[in-house]
C-alpha cells in the first residue's frame, strides 16, 4: 500500500472558511466555551439529536487549544450574534489499526443554507488530512479514514456529507424498550455468574473490550465506544459474566447521559456497551447481562432503557435485542472516507 501523504494528498494550505460567508472565523479559546455550550445545546434541541454532547466533552474542545491532543477547533462569529458556528478535528489517538479523523460540526439554524456547512467541510477535510499525516507519518501504510456519526433524520447533513464524497459504511439501530419495574432474568448458562462490575479492574474488562471489537469493521469506533461507556458508566445497571475460574465471558456497561435526562426530562438507562469474546458466544451469555441490566435499571425507577444494534453485526444483534423486547426507535449513520 502506498504512504498516507501519497494516498491522501494532503493540501499545503488549508484557509479557513471564507469571510463572504458573513462570519469571521478563528481557533477556538477557553473563553469561547460557555458561548459554546449554549450554541451546542440549543442546536441539538433544534435537530432532536439522538444523543446530547456533556459538558465533559465540551470542555474537552479546549485541549486542541492546550495542544494537549491532536485536535483542531474553529468557530465562526456573527457580528452580532456572537459564535453561531463551530468544526472541529480530532485524530484518534487510541485507535493503533487505523489513522482515523472524527470531523464534527455544529451551525445554528439561522445560518444554515448560505453555503457555511459545505466551506466548513471543505476546512474539515483539508485540515484532516494534514493532521494524519503529521501524526501518523507520511510513509504510514495505515488504512486511512475521516468520519463522523450522523442521525439518521438529519437529511440535509446526510446530503453534504455524500455531496462532500463520504458514504453510510456503517448504520446502528437505536433501539428501547420500557421499563415496568419488576423485570424478569433470563436463564445463566451454566458455569457462569452473573455480577456486579465493580468486581473486576477497568484495566481488565478494557482489555476484553479491545479484544471483543479488534476485528470489527469500525476499528475507529472501538474507543468511542469506550470513552462513552466510562463517562455515562453507572454502577448499579452494569454486570459481568464470570466463569467458575474468574474468567470474564461477557460485559455489558450501561449508564446514565445527565445532558439526555436534563433535554428530554425522562428517566432512562442506556447500555453504551456490550461484549461476549468469540469462544464464548451462542451461549445466551449477553441476553443474561442485558436481562440484569435491565432489571436493574427498573428496579431504580428508570422509565426505560436503550441500546445501540450494529446493523451488520454478524451475531445478529438486533434480533437478540427484539427478543428482549426492545424496538426499533432511530437511526444513526457513520459517514466516512477511506483512503
Amino acid at each position: 500500500m502506498n504512504g498516507l501523504a501519497e494516498r491522501l494528498k494532503p493540501p499545503e494550505v488549508v484557509s479557513f472558511p471564507g469571510s463572504h460567508l458573513g462570519l469571521r472565523w478563528r481557533p477556538l479559546i477557553p473563553s469561547d466555551l460557555g458561548a459554546v455550550a449554549d450554541l451546542i445545546r440549543e442546536v441539538e434541541k433544534e435537530d432532536d439529536a439522538i444523543f446530547r454532547t456533556s459538558s465533559q466533552e465540551i470542555a474537552d474542545l479546549a485541549l486542541g487549544h492546550l495542544k494537549a491532543s491532536p485536535l483542531e477547533v474553529i468557530v465562526g462569529i456573527a457580528q452580532d450574534h456572537g459564535i453561531v458556528a463551530l468544526g472541529s478535528v480530532k485524530v484518534l489517538t487510541g485507535v493503533t489499526e487505523a489513522a482515523v479523523a472524527i470531523v464534527n460540526a455544529v451551525i445554528h439554524p439561522l445560518w444554515r443554507g448560505r453555503g457555511v456547512g459545505r466551506s466548513l467541510l471543505h476546512w474539515q477535510d483539508g485540515r484532516a488530512r494534514q493532521m494524519l499525516v503529521e501524526y501518523f507519518g507520511a510513509e504510514s501504510t495505515l488504512q486511512a479514514s475521516i468520519a463522523n456519526w450522523v442521525d439518521g433524520h438529519m437529511t440535509d447533513r446526510r446530503r453534504l456529507y455524500i455531496a462532500a464524497g463520504f458514504y453510510a459504511k456503517h448504520m446502528f439501530q437505536v433501539m428501547y424498550r420500557d421499563l415496568e419495574g419488576s423485570e424478569h432474568l433470563a436463564p445463566v448458562p451454566e458455569n457462569i455468574k452473573i455480577c456486579p462490575m465493580s468486581e473486576v479492574s477497568f484495566s481488565q474488562l478494557h482489555r476484553v473490550h479491545s479484544e471483543v471489537f479488534s476485528d470489527h469493521p469500525l476499528a475507529e469506533a472501538r474507543d468511542f465506544w469506550w470513552n462513552r461507556a466510562l463517562e455515562d458508566y453507572e454502577d448499579r445497571w452494569s454486570f459481568v459474566a464470570l466463569s467458575d475460574e474468574g474468567q470474564i465471558c461477557g460485559y455489558c456497561m450501561a449508564g446514565r447521559s445527565a445532558e439526555s435526562w436534563i433535554a428530554h426530562g425522562r428517566l432512562e438507562a442506556y447500555i453504551n456497551t456490550i461484549g461476549v469474546p468469540a469462544d464464548h458466544r451462542g451461549k445466551g451469555i449477553a441476553s443474561a447481562l442485558i436481562s440484569a441490566s435491565t432489571r436493574a435499571a427498573a428496579h431504580d425507577g428508570m422509565n426505560r432503557i436503550g441500546i445501540d444494534a450494529d446493523l451488520k453485526s454478524p451475531t445478529h444483534a438486533q434480533s437478540v435485542y427484539e427478543h428482549l423486547g426492545f424496538v426499533n426507535d432511530r437511526t444513526r449513520v457513520f459517514y466516512s472516507i477511506d483512503q
